[in-house]
């Protein structure tokens, strides 16, 4: 039993071990695909960059929050398996859209609706990789969702330097997506003891979830602004060769991945929870406020291990810790603190760019440094029992466990 107080762990199967990460570099491998092709994309439809980021960004993200906020009534109406399915299925189909579109509205729709599937499997995901593989398997969803963003990232861009067509990319992007229909069965059911919500009700009223919501957007928004900028920063403030700064961003998310699966490792291990949620974000601090003033390749390569130490060793103590919350449906919490860590960056990458732009893009790192370490700092002890629930709802949000059920569908 680990320092959270969680019972005995379900052993992972090598079956469930590949089909949490194919459901998740499946569907993260499509956030990442974009970027590599943002001058062909800008040409072959007569684009300008803020249409194509547009495309590529706020409607992504618009589809991604849309997702997490359905995400669990939706596991809730046709089971936790059957909405996984369904996900990856759209994330396919919007990839597949994405290859075939012939102009501005079909690449719209591809993009929202890849990003609809990414929002429910990042909401529902967690709670799956938890139930079949307690700690380890949240550690490997949230690890294999940074592998996937990191790939996209890299596979796009090896096809468009290898001068490959990019709908090539998409094709390859949407049979990512499809993968895991492979391994998630379709005769099996995870049946989770529902109570139709009730959470944010009670979420509003609780320092705990507030405290928490913290460390979400820290260790969520920072890293999405972060490796918004980064390849920008140091290539135009810095001076570094463009490809090597593309490297440092492949990195920081490649490196996230495993670092999300070694704070599992860790906590499995017998590191307390204190630890890496309140301590190790000033990994990522550290690693901040170093490129802030020094954007030398020397400074920058080992400042990314650390920033993505920090970001990602957190992470899944802290799903547990939101699944804790409200355990009758631990699919909620999941799903409003990853929706809201997902919504912050549409606000907060223009200003930090706009930043960057008026030549305070030290400070604007620092700031977030700053950020990141107090929000670590609220969460030296986290969450570890359910909330209340709000009075006379005639819920039972303290109620144990949700009950889980693996057998046959209905």
């Amino acid at each position: 039993m680990s320092e959270s107080g969680e019972p005995a762990e379900p052993a992972l199967s090598r079956r469930d071990a590949t089909a949490i990460l194919l459901l998740a570099a499946g569907s993260a491998w499509g956030a990442g695909n974009i970027a590599p092709i943002v001058p062909d994309l800008a040409s072959a439809f007569d684009l300008s960059l803020a249409s194509v980021g547009l495309i590529s960004g706020t409607l992504f993200f618009i589809g991604t929050i849309a997702g997490e906020a359905g995400g669990p009534k939706l596991a809730e109406r046709i089971r936790v398996i059957r909405s996984l399915r369904l996900s990856a299925v759209l994330v396919g189909a919007g990839c597949l859209v994405l290859a075939a579109a012939p102009g501005f509205w079909a690449l719209a729709s591809g993009r929202v609706l890849a990003g609809l599937g990414l929002g429910v499997i990042a909401a529902v995901g967690p709670v799956f990789a938890r139930t079949v593989g307690g700690i380890k398997g949240v550690g490997l969803f949230g690890g294999a969702f940074q592998g996937g963003i990191a790939l996209g990232l890299g596979a796009g861009s090896v096809l468009a330097d290898a001068g490959i067509d990019w709908r090539v990319g998409f094709l390859v992007s949407a049979a990512a997506g499809l993968s895991a229909l492979t391994v998630l069965p379709a005769d099996r059911r995870i049946e989770l003891e529902l109570t139709g919500g009730g959470f944010l009700a009670a979420a509003v009223r609780s320092a705990a979830v507030w405290r928490l919501a913290l460390l979400f957007v820290a260790m969520f928004a920072a890293p999405l602004t972060i490796g918004a900028w980064l390849v920008h920063f140091l290539s135009v403030q810095g001076g570094m060769q463009l490809a090597v700064a593309g490297l440092l961003g492949f990195l920081l998310f490649a490196a996230s991945g495993l670092f999300r699966f070694g704070g599992a490792r860790l906590n499995d291990a017998g590191i307390p929870d204190a630890v890496l949620a309140g301590v190790m974000p000033l990994l990522a601090s550290a690693g901040i406020v170093a490129i802030a003033f020094d954007q030398s390749l020397a400074v920058a390569l080992p400042a990314v291990i650390l920033i993505a130490a920090g970001f990602a060793l957190p992470y899944a103590v802290m799903i547990l810790a939101a699944q804790r919350l409200w355990p009758r449906e631990p699919t909620e919490p999941v799903a409003l603190m990853s929706l809201v860590g997902s919504a912050i960056p549409i606000a907060v990458i223009p200003v930090f760019g706009a930043a960057l732009s008026d030549g305070n893009g030290d400070a604007a790192f620092v700031a977030m440094a700053i950020f990141i370490a107090l929000a670590g700092f609220a969460n030296v002890r986290l969450p570890r029992k359910p909330i209340p629930a709000p009075p006379g709802s005639g819920r039972l949000g303290q109620g144990p466990a949700a009950t889980v059920g693996l057998d046959d569908a209905t």
